[in-house]
């Protein structure tokens, strides 16, 4: 008889309030971890400034399965305030995001991937800022020609 009870037990996702078996570590309805720690649990070691998150934001956070990142675009419509705003949103935030997102090894390797994303960045912005002035030289160029 215990075991039929066991079977029959459930409880509720945090996230979005469906029932779910008692066992469940994850949500079958919205995918959400749900024997994640809560937020205190996160390690002091990761309680800073998500860069990735930041820098980053949806790209990031289509990674990451955190599709609230995707604020970004109609933020967009207000500008330099909405996307400024919205991105320290996801800086502060990113962390905690990422670190209940899936299981970590541990917090080292979780800084190891974080800062890959910082590097990412680093290389598109490097990559797009040679891409512009070449840009604006041929520009230039061809402006300054005589027809």
């Amino acid at each position: 008889m215990d075991e039929n009870n066991n079977s029959n037990q459930t409880k509720k996702c945090q996230f979005c309030g469906a029932e779910i078996d008692a066992e469940a570590q994850k949500c079958k309805f919205c995918g959400e971890w749900v024997d994640k720690k809560n937020e205190d649990d996160l390690p002091q070691e990761l309680k800073h400034f998500n860069w990735g998150a930041f820098l980053l934001n949806w790209i990031w956070g289509i990674m990451h399965k955190k599709y609230i990142t995707l604020l970004y675009f109609p933020a967009c419509l207000v500008p330099v305030v909405g996307p400024l705003a919205i991105s320290i949103w996801f800086g502060v935030m990113g962390n905690r995001w990422a670190w209940n997102s899936q299981k970590w090894e541990s917090p080292e390797q979780f800084n190891e991937v974080q800062e890959r994303w910082v590097r990412l960045w680093i290389v598109l912005a490097i990559f797009a800022l040679i891409i512009a002035v070449k840009m604006f030289v041929v520009l230039s160029v061809v402006g300054s020609a005589e027809v």
